[in-house]
């Protein structure tokens, strides 16, 4: 088979993958994250993270940048918070500027999955939206069928 390439092989890489690629760094420079205690804390956050999405093989590169993001706004927050704890005292600016972070967090964690909007109450006398329409369910409805149960 002149000219034709096999079908089962592997195409080889021109050059091996950046260490950021490979998940072997957090930054393109070598900064050690261990050196104090806001870097040790977002790699934890990074792996934690990483780990709720199913682990470093299944993460994609898009996931794994809301990832570190999240991390980044999750020590800041933090850092706010400490903030406050110590001095008990915040501007306006502080507090916009706190509420615009942790939203900005909520959204790329629902994004990725790392959000669950239901509590971990008893759901179970919620029911489920798509089958509350489909069996023609209305609020009124469901006022009548509660008063009668009662």
């Amino acid at each position: 088979m002149h000219g034709t390439l096999k079908q089962n092989a592997k195409p080889k890489r021109k050059r091996n993958l950046s260490a950021v690629t490979s998940g072997r760094r957090l930054f393109a420079e070598r900064i050690s994250t261990t050196d104090s205690p806001r870097g040790r804390r977002f790699s934890d956050l990074v792996l934690r993270y990483t780990h709720d999405c199913g682990g470093d093989s299944r993460v994609s590169e898009t996931t794994r940048n809301h990832i570190r993001r999240i991390a980044f706004l999750q020590c800041v927050l933090e850092d706010s918070e400490a903030e406050y704890v110590k001095t008990g005292v915040t501007t306006l600016d502080e507090r916009l500027e706190y509420q615009r972070l942790s939203n900005t967090q909520s959204r790329l964690m629902k994004k990725i999955g790392l959000f669950d909007a239901k509590a971990d109450g008893d759901d179970d006398d919620i029911p489920d939206p798509l089958e509350y329409a489909r069996g023609g369910g209305s609020r009124r409805r469901a006022r009548l069928d509660e008063d009668e149960e009662e």
